[in-house]
């Protein structure tokens, strides 16, 4: 079938189906949005043509105006505002008159807000001559986006230019300095280990954003660095600041370059998530003209308080967690020995426990079995890799965190209290300077002590190797990965996500960081983030849909894995997941797994991508569950279902590792949280609470467990009730 004739086409045949144009139009958009046609394997459609025959199809002159209010039709509009080649300004004439509403969130969903030279800016501002009125407000709150963005990058730029003579060595260098110096270690409380969430996050996604934009712009063969290197650089850039003599010059000017560099990356990363993409994505707020200035108003309290609730749920669940390593460790006997010295002992045990917390989860959740493979190919033990983060947090904090904090007590200055620190390491021969470094060689020898087992009661070299590579960040190869043509495909981990940089055969360290992190969620986005497309995901994500199989069985109920429904004229129904059924009622069940996220825009990708997608899948799922069980008494049998229950209800649900707009519905399905589900199959929401509020009497099944009272506990979110 010709391209441009394809959607016409499929508007006609689905007309002739249903007789309703307005849902004969949504079919097709919905085809559009699924990339389709996708063409043969000779022949494959361009997203250009795919565009071009979309837009300029002529059933947009035979469909309602309903049409054009719709969620898919927003979307749609998205994709035409977010490509620069094909262009129907007639047709968008048409929808501004009928629906000016969806040309403004269309708009706002396409980021033009961060795009001013792009085509289609000039067809929003050219409806606003037409219709100012409509779109007049509309683009000037636009315009002052654009006005401040091009401010503060030709600020970040100028500063950008005073430091395009600093290595990396170099940089890093005075990152970790400036780290220090601001007080970022202040921020933690001795006592209850409480971190400014929002300001930390702030300061370390500008140390990855200048850390990429050096990088992008340094000599590549200046990356293979030895020891010497660092010490030279060292020598030259950080022990003047540390250990001041009458010789050596304090090079202040690069210094305050780089701390002006930070600030300036720090405001426009700000203005990015809180002005221009909360403008885009926060549907929540609305921006309004105010003596000359954008303004932010309420637009929706019950989207905010629900973006607050799902914050406070992922904190919840690293409680849950953390309670459930207690007691793994408790059961294991543990929690009754000694763990290194009597000194190291409540660091290194809290280690430990961490290190079951986040184990349990990766396994249960996330679907990883004791093995993994790091990026170099070696196998890596999972229990000895999260060990090996844990205890070095726990190192870094008892012999950075600490002291450095009672040294600013007494000192009230961050580099004296910094260069005290430093001095007492030196005296001990050990390393205390804000960054530190070593050869792969010497941190494999410390790491083997994190790999002792039964059959390696020495630890094992090649297993420390492993874990090494599973938490390095090679900066050398992403240099050469953003200066190739591939530089737009290029995932930037975060720096808290691969915490050892490795730059030729040194490895490098932020101990303050390292100190500070949340090692969950750097294990979880290791893996389901910037590793994503390993070859081990897929085989997760069965062990995901088995493992949660085997606790609805533990529950009673009688399920069936991975059930492949026959295809109907209406298409293919798709592999169901899980289908499971207890007292002649069925659960049909979507799962997907992917990573934590924390900024707005990723939330809505995941919305209007990934859930959008699956509320579609699990539409056509509980469908063919119903039509199967009318005719194939076996399906019913193996679901333990009476013979003389006809129409047993089907439930379907989106279950999700992540937490981003849960209990939210998509095509009428409700989307929850993996872990919500597992708590209630498992019934301990009582380790939700606070260790010293725990009640293990606690339960959601006062008369016991039913299909019913589970239902319910998930649609009405009782297990957050005590909470």
């Amino acid at each position: 079938m010709d391209n441009q004739q394809y959607y016409d086409k499929k508007f006609e045949s689905t007309l002739t189906i249903n007789g309703s144009t307005h849902n004969a139009a949504l079919e097709v958009i919905e085809t559009y949005l699924d990339n389709k046609p996708s063409g043969s394997k000779r022949k494959k459609v361009s997203t250009v043509e795919r565009h071009q025959a979309f837009w300029h199809s002529e059933f947009w002159q035979t469909i309602p105006f309903s049409v054009f209010k719709s969620e898919s039709f927003v979307l749609a509009l998205t994709r035409y505002f977010s490509q620069s080649v094909v262009s129907n300004f007639t047709l968008l004439e048409q929808i501004a008159c009928q629906s000016p509403l969806s040309i403004k969130d269309a708009v706002r969903y396409s980021e033009l807000a961060l795009k001013p030279n792009l085509n289609k800016w000039q067809e929003v501002k050219q409806l606003a001559k037409r219709k100012p009125n409509e779109f007049g407000e509309f683009t000037a709150i636009i315009k002052l986006l654009h006005k401040e963005h091009e401010i503060l990058t030709i600020e970040l730029e100028r500063a950008q230019s005073k430091l395009s003579h600093l290595n990396t060595i170099d940089c890093l260098i005075y990152i970790s300095l400036f780290a220090v110096e601001k007080q970022l270690i202040q921020h933690v409380d001795a006592v209850n280990n409480l971190v400014d969430d929002r300001q930390i996050s702030e300061f370390w996604s500008a140390f990855k954003d200048i850390l990429a934009w050096n990088l992008q712009n340094t000599n590549i063969e200046n990356l293979s660095i030895t020891e010497r290197c660092i010490l030279e650089s060292i020598k030259e850039h950080l022990s003047p600041f540390l250990f001041p003599v009458a010789k050596e010059k304090v090079d202040n000017k690069t210094y305050q370059d780089l701390s002006d560099l930070i600030a300036k990356q720090i405001a426009i990363n700000s203005f990015i998530s809180q002005s221009a993409h909360a403008f885009c994505f926060d549907d929540s707020i609305a921006f309004a003209i105010t003596s000359g200035r954008a303004v932010i108003e309420e637009a929706d309290k019950q989207l905010r308080l629900d973006w607050t609730r799902d914050s406070l749920k992922l904190k919840l669940f690293d409680g849950y967690w953390l309670n459930r390593g207690i007691n793994e460790a408790i059961a294991s006997g543990i929690a009754e020995q000694q763990i290194g010295s009597l000194e190291n002992h409540d660091a290194n045990q809290m280690a430990v426990i961490n290190t079951l917390s986040n184990q349990l989860r990766l396994i249960e959740v996330y679907g990883l079995n004791d093995y993994l493979t790091a990026d170099s190919g070696l196998r890596v033990n999972l229990y000895e890799a999260l060990l090996s983060l844990n205890m070095m947090t726990a190192f870094f904090n008892k012999a950075f965190i600490e002291p450095y904090q009672k040294h600013v007590l007494i000192e009230r200055n961050c580099l004296t209290a910094i260069s005290r620190l430093a001095f007492e390491g030196l005296m001990q021969g050990e390393n205390r300077f804000p960054i530190t470094w070593s050869s792969k060689k010497d941190k494999i020898n410390k790491f083997k002590s994190w790999t002792v087992n039964q059959n390696f009661p020495g630890g094992n070299s090649r297993a420390a190797e492993a874990i090494i590579d599973f938490w390095s960040f090679d900066l050398k190869a992403t240099a050469k990965k953003l200066q190739s043509k591939e530089s737009s495909m290029m995932l930037m981990p975060e720096l808290y996500e691969r915490p050892i940089f490795t730059l030729g055969n040194q490895l490098i360290q932020f101990p303050w960081m390292i100190a500070l992190q949340n090692n969950s969620t750097a294990a979880i986005n290791n893996l389901r983030r910037i590793g994503a497309r390993r070859s081990e995901t897929r085989a997760e994500t069965a062990a995901i849909e088995a493992r949660l199989a085997e606790t609805l069985k533990a529950r009673g109920f009688n399920v069936l894995l991975n059930f492949q429904p026959a295809k109907t004229h209406k298409g293919d129904p798709g592999e169901i997941d899980i289908i499971c059924a207890l007292d002649d009622q069925v659960i049909v069940l979507e799962v997907k797994s992917t990573f934590l996220r924390s900024t707005k825009r990723d939330a809505w990708f995941h919305k209007t991508r990934t859930l959008r997608k699956a509320g579609k899948q699990v539409s056509r799922k509980v469908n063919a569950v119903k039509q199967t069980l009318l005719c194939d008494n076996t399906f019913r049998s193996t679901l333990g279902l009476h013979s003389d229950n006809c129409a047993p209800k089907v439930t379907g649900w989106i279950i999700d590792t992540s937490i981003e707009n849960d209990h939210q519905r998509f095509s009428g399905y409700l989307k929850v949280s993996l872990e919500e589900v597992l708590i209630a199959l498992r019934d301990d929401s009582y380790l939700l609470s606070d260790i010293a509020n725990i009640n293990p009497e606690a339960t959601l099944y006062p008369d016991g467990f039913s299909i019913h009272s589970f239902l319910n506990i998930i649609e009405y979110e009782q297990v957050w009730k005590t909470c």
